[in-house]
């Protein structure tokens, strides 16, 4: 048995932080990234649209869906009649995607989805970022 414990010494300066959830818009490949947990993923592509982040390594208790990716947002947005300057609440990102598209593969998976993430509290989009 190795008792040997390792040691990582930062660069001064450097500071360490607990991970918190986090919602942005990668304005070059047009799409809205939810991290929800730090951990690796497979990514699922559901459709055109939606492709969710599955855990590679989970504990019994954690959430199977760690995150998922919203592509196309400019086509979306101007959809559902959402303004892609200033700032969004997630939570209405999601709720004008399914009730512009009930019963559509996305609208469902994410209905399904976000009640995990909802715990986390409710993030923001920055589109102007």
């Amino acid at each position: 048995m190795n008792t040997e414990s390792a040691v990582v010494r930062l660069p001064d300066g450097v500071l360490l932080s607990a991970f918190s959830p986090v919602a942005y818009f990668d304005k070059h490949m047009d799409c809205v990234r939810v991290v929800t947990m730090d951990r690796s993923v497979t990514e699922h592509r559901v459709d055109g649209f939606l492709t969710l982040h599955k855990s590679n390594h989970r504990l019994d208790l954690d959430p199977e869906y760690v995150g998922f990716t919203i592509k196309g947002v400019r086509h979306l947005f101007a959809s559902v009649g959402l303004d892609l300057n200033g700032v969004h609440r997630l939570a209405d990102i999601i709720d004008r995607l399914v009730k512009h598209r009930p019963g559509s593969a996305m609208s469902t998976v994410l209905e399904l989805v976000y009640r995990d993430f909802k715990e986390n509290g409710d993030l923001e989009v920055d589109l102007a970022a």
